[in-house]
């Protein structure tokens, strides 16, 4: 993919045109800055920028739980989800997490899917590493509970059992 990175400090270095600060600026303002820049050596620049590395990683109770990389700048929470195929039956839609990195610090935001208020929370459009879990419901739980699997085929045997000699014996 050709282009160029911004570098840890959020500057960006160009041929001829030097380095040109981007660390905070959306894309367009970014896109003007070195517009601006690159017109002092060149007639009419056309500059492109885009997000290469917008990556959000979906996990739990979606159809394909995966890593994303998200083709613009402004992602949601809906919007990840979808990409993520849905919810599944199993998934707790009033307990979606994101799970942001903030100052060095994870922090754990809960969204409940069925309220309007989603939409006006300030966590709602996503940035670069964040992650999405949806919790199972309890039916998955119960679905995935070995020992009641087990305890149902210990019942289900002896019955069996039961039946057959019973059956064997002539009264």
């Amino acid at each position: 993919m050709p282009g160029f990175l911004v570098d840890k400090n959020g500057m960006i270095e160009l041929p001829m045109v030097g380095k040109i600060e981007v660390a905070g600026k959306t894309t367009a303002e970014a896109r003007e800055a070195i517009r601006t820049k690159a017109a002092i050596y060149y007639k009419e620049p056309v500059v492109n920028v885009r997000f290469a590395n917008f990556n959000i990683t979906v996990l739990g109770e979606v159809a394909r739980p995966a890593q994303y990389t998200v083709p613009n700048e402004k992602a949601t929470l809906l919007d990840a989800i979808g990409m993520a195929g849905d919810l599944t039956i199993y998934g707790k839609r009033e307990n979606v997490m994101l799970i942001r990195e903030e100052d060095g610090k994870k922090k754990v935001i809960r969204f409940d899917l069925n309220n309007s208020s989603t939409f006006q929370n300030p966590y709602f459009y996503l940035r670069q590493g964040d992650v999405i879990y949806v919790q199972p419901n309890k039916a998955k739980a119960a679905a995935n509970d070995i020992s009641q699997t087990r305890n149902i085929t210990i019942i289900t045997s002896a019955l069996t059992l039961l039946v057959v000699i019973v059956s064997r014996i002539n009264f």
